[in-house]
């Protein structure tokens, strides 16, 4: 392998180590950040070893694909690496990379899952050289994120030009993303959801309606939204000229729009040639990765409650997950607000998300928190048709309290939290983010 590497991964193995030990931190980004301002060639030298890299990109739906993906990869025994954690940026893929490689560099897997940030794909597409790209969808996000869609859109464009090779994989009903290849030599592949629902996602520009004249594209049929919020459905379609058909699947995932990422994981396995039946297992053991509708339950002596947690990052996954949640009766509901970096500093886009659909649900109780839950406070003021006092307080530790005091037995509280709020929120019940 390369010699070069090594003091540099062992560098990187002992600061991991370190940030373990001081509880500073898993070592998901510094590594990364340090070699690469310092050795910008390690990257390349280390992904080359990989044949078949997969990247999926877009606003909202990244990190629930690829743990859809990997879930699949396992049951088809494929040895994968991906960037896990949420560190989308080109630090965090390092930073796996070099905790995952041996000492002399080599990598023991073929194939790697990368979810990568919507800017720095044109940064990374070249070093990466990707086998697939898929993109799951361009909503409107914090505008100190990347500012308006289009330049977001111009970002992932610049990525695919510079892989030729790459096949691609776009969300049809979304006209940003469907476009995305539009003169390129790129093999594509579509994927949709029934018009039914596809129309009430907040997408933006004119739809494309002559679907049956693509010649690569799967879509969801007969798609129901069952009691406790998680899917069925059917996949009918062609890749490649091959038929693609799957019988009533479930997915245990938190709201429909969910099933645009099981479409590009089966994509994706289908174009990788595993069989339907790996495809179907995997997915059946697919579970919701940290804060997409994972479930964390309290104790306290005889008292058990149950908290939903749904990340909420952009005024898209806001509204779809407030639209999610009208059909709970008796709705015990948490909203937790945060201005780190990590969730954006400029909130004004809470004032884009839908929380007038919160006047179609039956609430019995709502707690306000994190650093900006006054804004929240003055958001529902204009959002509600009956504006009441809700409980408040920016310590999210007391919202726990509250909310735990508040419920009965057995009951379960939807919390909405930005990216931030969600890993403390964990934390302060003892899960702690690897």
């Amino acid at each position: 392998m390369y010699l070069t590497l090594i003091p540099i991964i062992i560098f990187s193995k002992i600061l991991t180590w370190f940030l373990k030990v001081t509880g500073e931190g898993s070592g998901t980004a510094l590594p990364g950040r340090i070699i690469e301002k310092y050795f910008p060639r390690t990257l390349q030298k280390l992904v080359s070893q990989i044949p078949n890299i997969i990247i999926i990109t877009g606003t909202n739906g990244k990190t629930t694909t690829q743990t859809l993906l990997n879930s699949i990869f396992k049951e088809a025994d494929i040895n994968i690496i991906i960037n896990s954690a949420g560190a989308n940026l080109s630090r965090g893929i390092l930073s796996e990379i070099l905790k995952q490689c041996s000492l002399t560099g080599k990598i023991d897997c073929t194939h790697a899952v990368f979810e990568i940030e919507e800017g720095t794909l044109p940064k990374i597409a070249k070093v990466l050289n990707p086998k697939i790209i898929a993109v799951t969808n361009l909503y409107r996000d914090q505008l100190d994120a990347y500012g308006e869609v289009d330049i977001t859109q111009k970002y992932i464009r610049k990525g695919i030009e510079q892989c030729p090779n790459a096949k691609i994989i776009l969300n049809y009903d979304d006209p940003r993303t469907s476009q995305l290849t539009k003169k390129l030599p790129n093999d594509t592949y579509y994927v949709s959801l029934p018009d039914q629902f596809s129309k009430e996602l907040p997408y933006e520009g004119e739809r494309t309606k002559q679907k049956s004249k693509v010649p690569n594209y799967i879509k969801a049929k007969n798609l129901k939204v069952t009691p406790n919020l998680t899917s069925e459905f059917e996949v009918l379609g062609k890749i490649n000229n091959k038929q693609i058909k799957f019988d009533t699947q479930t997915l245990n995932a938190y709201g429909y729009f969910h099933v645009y990422n099981v479409l590009i994981a089966i994509t994706v396995s289908k174009l990788l040639d595993i069989k339907n039946n790996i495809i179907k297992k995997g997915i059946n053991k697919f579970n919701p990765a940290f804060g997409r509708g994972e479930l964390i339950t309290k104790k306290d002596k005889e008292k058990t409650v149950n908290f939903r947690m749904l990340l909420v990052k952009n005024p898209a996954g806001y509204s779809l997950n407030l639209d999610l949640i009208r059909s709970v009766k008796n709705l015990k509901l948490i909203l937790l607000l945060n201005d780190n970096t990590a969730d954006g500093k400029d909130i004004s886009w809470i004032w884009d998300a839908r929380f007038e659909l919160l006047n179609k649900s039956d609430i019995t109780w709502m707690i306000l928190g994190g650093t900006r839950a006054k804004d929240l406070q003055v958001r529902l003021k204009y959002a509600l048709n009956e504006y009441s006092e809700y409980f408040l307080d920016e310590d999210i530790n007391k919202c726990i309290e509250k909310s735990f005091n508040n419920a009965n037995n057995n009951d379960t509280i939807f919390v909405l939290p930005t990216y931030t709020a969600m890993l403390k929120f964990r934390k302060l019940l003892g899960k702690k983010l690897e």
